[in-house]
């Protein structure tokens, strides 16, 4: 460059000025580059290894089966069944493609293309409008990045997205995502998903049914068909249209499709992660002890020896139960009051709640407001009868109340659905209602049980309410010692207290049958030996008071027989009977049948006086049920690994506790209770029973236990504050109803069997007034008696024995 040449220099800068920018640019995209490659190098130091997905093993659900092979409960954090890829339909494949990955068969991990024309479609919308993730990237996120959303983690994820590719198949990486991703309510993975909104396996979906699951995905809890029906509907329709677009259906299919009802199960979805009832959570507790909560994580298959149906009868029973005792304590009232300028905008905003939810098998969908009249929150259930359910009431008059419920109204005659609404309150009873509207009003939200389901959405029913008191019920297989059913209260028993294993009661004259066994164990007594059943004093050795016994309702029979007397559940003669035997005996042969529980030693001891749980009075029972056979109670059968490993096993081991004269001698005794005594109102079970009844002190515990020879069960009764049930209440009165409801239904397709007495014992007829040998063709009543050898009686009847011979007879 010629330096006397101006022009030249300026030349140069224009040049120099050119090519500025062109450096600046090029150093940018060299320092780019190297800082890319730099993030990418750390990035991939810090990408996880693929090694979990080749080895997929996800937390999977226990799950315990029944005596017949039949799910009772599953157990996991995640409610997930790991399903291989090809149980899964086509038409589920298609649907969840076509809904999340339309290209996922063609791209390799990463749609290029689709991420642009997302981040154009969010540019344009200001906003996030699509996420552009493959099921790949889906994948990888879901096993094995964060949640955060950073640009470093979505680099991360692209990365391991073409290594995924390279590394597993397409049918690998939806085997993953399909048993991974969240369906909402608890269900992880297809297969719960398909259990959870329709009550079926995966390789049962339809068309309608995999298009609404496959749109989940993107918002579960938005998009639920139990709370949001037509924003499931709607996602339904658009995923139907993705798959008429991609040629996977045609359009008849996709119309037919569309106008399928959503028909969810209504029963499905409250399962949760765990079983509700109390018998699941006890088996629970003992794999929890045994295993470790870890465990139940690892798919395990545990078989115990409940029985399903027998499990929801006691449920029902116990629910029934303590509803009739809950009315004959009085109307407490409506759950809530709405005043009249609030409830058209209640009820329209519960009616939206209603819109386009549709149930399996054709079940109207109803609110049920029990728990809250929260339009939000409001639990939406399939109108079924015999189930109660809580709603509105719109009308009210002298004769009839109607209950609004959304999908049904349920029309409540007074007569007899209200009369029992009687108020009862500080102490004293309310005037018997004499019309509708002294016990309902406009407003009132109630609880009504559906009695008769009619047509056009109209329906019969009755007021109910929600009972104060609690109860339990235990079933047992005295041959196996299998626990059949298990409730320990109302409502779910998942974290709850459990009132046939953990709640202490007195059992009253439930316990008598173990001071006879004693008694009977000396030979000194049988059942004809007699007692005195009049008031007298003890002073209890054990100690140091005075007592003087009464019998339930004050009266007193004289001389009878000990078969008499625990007929008539006579508190004299079972204190008489301790007094001679004494307590230690008794408490031994307590302790023998299987009752652990601490027992006082004391004559009142006699009269149930300690504690025990159902579940030991139950197993006691058992015993006698027996022939005097002891053994645990057992729950779990055995528990197999997920491979299918044996991990444990427990089986009954008797051993002969009583003598199974005595326990025979105890059972006809307890016969005698159901033919002719407290218990009579089971004889119309119409097969031989053994039982007794139980009533503590005011009441504040109602018991009957009993059994046949295939089945022992018991029931409890009472408030968990040791409140008094109420006047009048008794084992007999709230207590066997439910035994008996039970039974009925266990029992059904069952031949009666009669009790089968052991070969040691003899067996004389005797005249009952006396308990004397009955010579043959004697004008008086008799009765065939059994007797352990060497007691039976010698005199033989000839005249009545006078009333003061003396407090006893023994032979």
């Amino acid at each position: 460059m010629d330096p006397s040449d101006p022009e030249a220099d300026t030349r140069e800068m224009v040049r120099w000025r050119r090519l500025v920018p062109l450096y600046a640019l090029g150093t940018l995209g060299l320092l780019g580059l190297l800082g890319t490659l730099g993030l990418l190098f750390v990035i991939n130091r810090e990408l996880p290894s693929l090694n979990s997905l080749a080895d997929y093993d996800p937390p999977q659900a226990t799950v315990v089966y029944g005596d017949d092979g039949s799910p009772l409960a599953r157990f996991a954090t995640e409610r997930r069944t790991v399903v291989p890829f090809d149980v899964v339909p086509q038409v589920m494949v298609d649907a969840v493609v076509a809904a999340e990955d339309a290209d996922f068969f063609d791209h390799k991990g990463v749609d290029y293309i689709g991420i642009l024309r997302c981040l154009l479609k969010n540019a344009l919308a200001g906003r996030k409008a699509c996420g552009g993730s493959t099921i790949t990237q889906q994948t990888v996120k879901t096993f094995l990045l964060s949640p955060e959303k950073t640009y470093t983690r979505k680099l991360k994820e692209l990365v391991l997205a073409k290594r995924l590719e390279e590394a597993l198949s397409k049918q690998d990486i939806l085997f993953l995502y399909l048993n991974q991703i969240y369906f909402g309510h608890g269900a992880y993975g297809i297969q719960e998903a398909a259990r959870v909104y329709f009550g079926i396996d995966v390789e049962s979906l339809q068309l309608e049914q995999a298009a609404l699951l496959a749109g989940l995905p993107k918002s579960p809890s938005r998009l639920d068909p139990y709370a949001h029906a037509e924003r499931a509907r709607e996602r339904r329709s658009y995923v139907l249209g993705r798959m008429e677009a991609l040629g996977m259906i045609d359009e008849v299919r996709r119309k037919k499709a569309e106008a399928a009802p959503l028909a969810l199960d209504g029963g499905a979805a409250d399962e949760g992660l765990n079983s509700s009832s109390h018998y699941a959570a006890h088996v629970r507790s003992l794999l929890d002890a045994r295993f470790g909560a870890e465990a139940l994580t690892r798919g395990l298959s545990v078989q115990v020896g409940a029985r399903g149906d027998w499990q929801a009868a006691a449920e029902t029973a116990l629910e029934k139960g303590l509803r009739e005792l809950d009315k004959r304590r009085g109307w407490r009232g409506p759950l809530a009051h709405v005043e009249t300028p609030a409830l058209p905008k209640l009820r329209q905003a519960l009616k939206a709640r209603l819109t386009g939810v549709d149930f399996k098998g054709g079940d109207v969908a109803v609110w049920d407001l029990k728990g809250t009249i929260d339009a939000e929150k409001v639990q939406l259930r399939p109108l079924r009868e015999g189930e109660v359910f809580g709603g509105l009431v719109m009308e009210v008059d002298a004769e009839r109340a109607v209950v609004d419920l959304g999908g049904a109204a349920i029309e409540l005659p007074f007569r007899p659905a209200m009369t029992w609404a009687r108020p009862f309150r500080d102490g004293l009873w309310s005037p018997p209602p004499r019309k509708a509207t002294e016990v309902l009003s406009v407003g009132d939200v109630v609880e009504v049980e559906v009695t008769e389901l009619g047509p056009s959405g109209r329906a019969l029913g009755r007021l109910e309410q929600t009972p104060e008191a609690e109860g339990a019920v235990v079933v047992i297989d005295p041959d196996t010692r299998e626990v059949r059913a298990l409730v320990g209260g109302r409502g779910l028993g998942a974290g709850r207290f459990n009132r046939a294993t953990q709640a202490k009661r007195q059992p009253g004259s439930t316990f008598k049958p173990f001071v006879y066994a004693a008694a009977f164990a000396t030979r000194r007594f049988t059942p004809v030996s007699r007692c005195l059943d009049a008031p007298r004093v003890y002073r209890d050795p054990w100690t140091g008071r005075s007592w003087k016994p009464e019998n339930y309702g004050g009266r007193f029979d004289g001389d009878i027989s000990l078969r008499r007397a625990l007929t008539l559940s006579k508190n004299l003669c079972s204190v008489e009977l301790i007094d001679r035997v004494g307590v230690d005996p008794v408490i031994a042969m307590a302790r023998a049948a299987g009752i652990a529980s601490p027992l006082p030693k004391s004559l009142t001891l006699a009269l149930g006086a300690g504690e025990v749980t159902p579940l030991e009075l139950v197993n006691a029972y058992a015993t006698l049920a027996d022939g005097g056979l002891r053994a645990e109670p057992i729950f779990i059968r055995r528990v197999l690994s997920a491979n299918g490993d044996l991990l444990f096993e427990d089986r009954a081991e008797p051993e002969q506790a009583l003598p199974p004269g005595v326990a025979f001698q105890v059972t006809s005794l307890m016969e005698s209770v159901v033919e002719e005594g407290t218990a009579r109102a089971v004889r119309s079970l119409g097969r031989p029973v053994a039982g007794k009844t139980g009533t503590t002190n005011e009441a504040r515990d109602a018991w009957f236990a009993g059994f046949t020879p295939d089945t022992v069960a018991g029931v409890w009764i009472g408030f968990d504050d040791n409140r008094p049930l109420g006047p009048s209440e008794t084992g007999g009165r709230a207590a066997i109803p439910v035994w008996r409801a039970l039974m009925a239904s266990i029992t059904a397709d069952e031949e009666p069997r009669s009790f089968l007495p052991p070969g040691d014992l003899v067996f004389a007829r005797v005249e009952v007034s006396t308990g004397r040998l009955a010579p043959a063709g004697i004008d008086a009543e008799t009765r065939l008696e059994a007797f352990l050898p060497g007691t039976r009686p010698q005199e033989v009847y000839e005249e009545a024995v006078p009333a003061d011979r003396g407090l006893w007879e023994d032979y």
